[in-house]
């Protein structure tokens, strides 16, 4: 099985920590290592070296390289513009097919938080023997609710086809927080943590039928691979293919789709207010990550900070604080999912140097 660790995105909702030139996945925000870094020793146990690959963004190339060293030096896919999952898994499927037409892909993020690291090899692998099984057919892994969360996509699961393995009878958008309770209640509803698994010529066949643009742009890359010519080619046209999401553009459109429940202790860092849940044991707790802090009868508030200044709380109850060297964000804990539109606002302004 080859593993891709996507690793492109931009994590806005961790603005303004989290930049196009260095996002998330790049800082240590959970241990002393990043978040990538942690992604590839996770999956080193189960996947030699030259089966691992990570997708990422040629702004964030340098950067990558550095955290990675030689240990995948061949073995980074670089996306020359950022144009969304659909463009970025077919990229790496188009890559990695070329090499090995059979290939079994592993497709997962760079910016979750496992704590079982040795259940998450033993789903990868159960998933691997799953595909084998059935190779026209992708696999996804969910997360079993803990909450109503509102923050997450849902799988719908329909009837177990083999002991831990279920059909999947459809994927739900990011719910209100009624319609998220009513999924929980339910019992057969999992968080779309966007782990897949699939062989490289199923997904290719899934863009030729559901997206025949997008893999025409696909089979033009791929006739330059190996070539002189592969740089250039894919610089020209990665750029052009569709910005969208994978999910609706193949995955949400095929019936052969199977799910596998992770039990892994898995956490999506997604925003502020999970990056706190993460070290809280309370909801009232306070979280602090600053050179110096005082605080007077705070509670449930998050300060983090990369500078020298010392920050002052007083009397503070659900509040986010984040503090750059050039920037400074305060928030309702409980809207931290809206920090993506202070981004998408900085965008409309054309404030590069603060994206």
């Amino acid at each position: 099985m080859q593993i891709v660790i996507r690793a492109g995105g931009v994590g806005s909702r961790l603005w303004p920590l989290s930049r196009e030139t260095k996002p998330k996945q790049l800082y240590a925000l959970v241990s002393d290592k990043t978040m990538l870094q942690e992604t590839v020793e996770r999956v080193l146990p189960i996947a030699k070296p030259e089966d691992i690959y990570v997708s990422t963004g040629v702004v964030s190339e340098k950067e990558v390289r550095g955290q990675l060293g030689a240990i995948l030096e061949n073995n980074l896919i670089i996306e020359p513009a950022r144009r969304d999952t659909a463009a970025a898994v077919g990229l790496e499927s188009v890559i990695i097919h070329h090499r090995d037409p059979e290939a079994i892909i592993a497709s997962i993020g760079s910016d979750h938080q496992i704590k079982d690291a040795k259940e998450f090899q033993n789903v990868l692998k159960k998933t691997e023997q799953v595909i084998k099984k059935n190779p026209n057919h992708l696999v996804v892994i969910g997360i079993k609710p803990e909450n109503p969360d509102t923050g997450f996509g849902y799988i719908e699961l329909g009837k177990e086809k083999e002991k831990g393995v279920y059909e999947v009878k459809s994927f739900k958008e990011k719910p209100e927080e009624k319609k998220a309770k009513e999924y929980v209640e339910a019992g057969n509803f999992l968080w779309n943590a966007n782990n897949f698994v699939w062989k490289a010529k199923t997904v290719l066949s899934l863009f030729k039928k559901h997206a025949p643009d997008i893999y025409k742009q696909l089979m033009i890359i791929e006739k330059a691979l190996g070539t002189p010519d592969e740089a250039k080619v894919i610089k020209e046209i990665y750029p052009k293919i569709k910005k969208e999401a994978v999910d609706y553009t193949i995955i949400e459109k095929t019936d052969k789709i199977l799910a596998l429940i992770g039990d892994f202790g898995w956490s999506d860092i997604g925003n502020w207010a999970r990056l706190k849940e993460e070290f809280t044991e309370l909801e009232e707790d306070n979280y602090i990550k600053a050179a110096e802090h005082i605080d007077v009868d705070s509670k449930n508030t998050l300060v983090y900070s990369n500078t020298k200044k010392l920050i002052a709380t007083i009397g503070l109850e659900n509040i986010i604080i984040v503090e750059t060297e050039d920037s400074l964000l305060v928030c309702d804990k409980y809207r931290a999912q809206d920090v993506k539109k202070i981004v998408d606002e900085l965008k409309k302004q054309n404030k590069k140097k603060y994206l």
